[in-house]
């Protein structure tokens, strides 16, 4: 009878150490879980300028004025090429998506790597429009308009190297 007695204490322990461990493990994994949601969605979050791999950072030059976005025009755009010139990197229709996130651009064309633009200019004293421009890759600036009331109005393009207007990303 000891023995038996002896067989079932362990065996009661035995299966409450065994659901103790289970228990344990299934928190565990839970909080694994809670853990790997809340990191997909923190870098679900982040905005399309931190996923670029190419970044061009312009060096405003002498006599040239920095610009500023304005806050009001601050968000993603979805736009159209229009009045493409024939030196046009883009033909007319060609679409791209613009994310202007703290005075950081981002230009996202169909088809192609995407690119982010840091420390646009001034186009000229009392404009409405700064140049972001993208002198490391494609030389190509993407002069981005306002209207007086404060929206967005197009993003023109010219060449970096020969000023060139090439075309017009609209929402038209």
């Amino acid at each position: 009878m000891p023995y038996f007695f002896s067989l079932l204490v362990y065996s009661t322990l035995h299966r409450t150490k065994k659901q103790i461990f289970m228990k344990s493990l299934k928190k565990i994994i839970a909080l694994f879980v809670f853990i790997a949601i809340l990191i997909s969605c923190s870098n679900s979050n982040n905005s399309s300028n931190d996923n670029c791999a190419t970044v061009c950072e312009y060096t405003i030059a002498s006599g040239e004025t920095a610009g500023t976005a304005a806050a009001s025009i601050e968000g993603s755009y979805e736009l159209t090429m229009s009045f493409a010139d024939a030196a046009s990197p883009y033909p007319n229709g060609t679409k791209a998506k613009f994310t202007l996130i703290d005075n950081v651009l981002t230009v996202e064309v169909e088809g192609e790597a995407c690119i982010t633009i840091k420390n646009p200019k001034l186009t000229t004293a009392n404009s409405t429009e700064i140049q972001f421009r993208d002198t490391c890759r494609d030389k190509i600036s993407y002069d981005v308009s306002m209207t007086q009331s404060g929206d967005l109005n197009e993003i023109n393009i010219s060449s970096t190297e020969t000023g060139k207007w090439l075309g017009q990303f609209n929402d038209q």
